[in-house]
């Protein structure tokens, strides 16, 4: 778990990858612990990260109660094959995947553009929790999904863009098992965005639950060199799978539905019929319009008397 953390951000083992060729490297930007080094594409990036890059560093830090003074390279790529260049692998990167934190490197490898659900800053923050809880817990094997989310709770990351596939989830029953996320993630699209829905708003309900105090007395009890599956229950009352069915049964399967009823997707869906529906009122009024001229202009044509002509 200490060697690459992806985001859409995995925890996977590659090794052994070399370092990419700094001709590739448009113009460096630095501060007293990042070298950002951009491709052609994505200098802007660079800079507009560097320009509050200690301070997120500091926050994350403060956070997790240590320090770290080591300097983290930060890879940026404006395209796929930019970015896989960068990680050194010969194996194309997938298309969800934001960027890549690799610990045992001090090396963090990301996209410009981010994707649909990552804003690059957001980005940024999540790999560096990633390399600095490694730091925090160097001896502990953490489970993939507190890992990712905490990288999402300190990035603050927006809720509103995880909540619609969690209430799905509850309102069709579907939640990814707890025991299922602990040593990897799906590789399929709905599911990843489902187990990384379900790692961030999880935490963020076990944080809640302990007054904001939960993470930061389990990182306590980890650095003491007690096992997650021991402090976990220590810290918040519960094991992790009892604390996960309580959150499941805090995401209500009415209230779920209601999100799900009312996602852009349903209500596209909605609107549509509605279209339709309306089309084909207006199609069956119009025929029996020309319906109705068609037969006045027969009767016009048969020189039918109309009331009018009855003596």
């Amino acid at each position: 778990m200490r060697a690459i953390l992806l985001n859409f951000c995995g925890v996977v083992l590659l090794g052994g990858l070399p370092p990419w060729n700094p001709a590739a490297v448009a113009r460096e930007v630095r501060t007293p612990h990042f070298v950002f080094r951009p491709d052609a594409g994505s200098e802007g990036v660079a800079e507009l990260l560097a320009r509050d890059a200690e301070g997120r560093r500091k926050y994350v830090l403060g956070v997790l109660g240590i320090d770290d003074s080591r300097v983290i390279e930060v890879g940026i790529a404006s395209d796929d094959e930019s970015m896989q260049a960068m990680v050194g692998s010969s194996r194309p990167i997938r298309e969800w995947v934001a960027g890549l934190a690799m610990a045992d490197r001090n090396l963090i490898v990301m996209s410009a553009r981010g994707n649909e659900v990552f804003r690059v800053r957001d980005t940024f923050v999540h790999e560096l929790a990633h390399i600095y809880l490694d730091a925090a817990v160097p001896n502990q094997n953490l489970p993939r999904w507190f890992h990712e989310g905490f990288a999402m709770l300190v990035a603050e990351e927006r809720v509103a863009d995880r909540l619609q596939s969690v209430m799905g989830a509850a309102a069709t029953e579907s939640f990814i098992p707890l025991a299922d996320l602990v040593d990897h993630f799906p590789a399929v699209g709905p599911q990843v965005h489902l187990a990384y829905a379900q790692s961030m708003l999880f935490v963020r309900h076990l944080q809640r639950s302990t007054g904001g105090r939960g993470i930061a007395n389990l990182l306590v009890e980890l650095r003491a060199g007690m096992p997650f599956e021991l402090a976990f229950p220590r810290v918040f009352g519960a094991t992790p799978d009892e604390a996960f069915a309580h959150f499941r049964a805090s995401m209500s399967r009415y209230d779920g539905l209601v999100v799900f009823l009312t996602s852009a997707a349903v209500l596209w869906v909605a609107i549509m019929l509605l279209f339709l529906w309306v089309y084909r009122r207006k199609r069956a009024r119009a025929r029996q319009k020309r319906e109705l001229w068609a037969l006045q202009e027969e009767l016009a044509r048969l020189q039918v008397p109309g009331p009018e002509d009855v003596q």
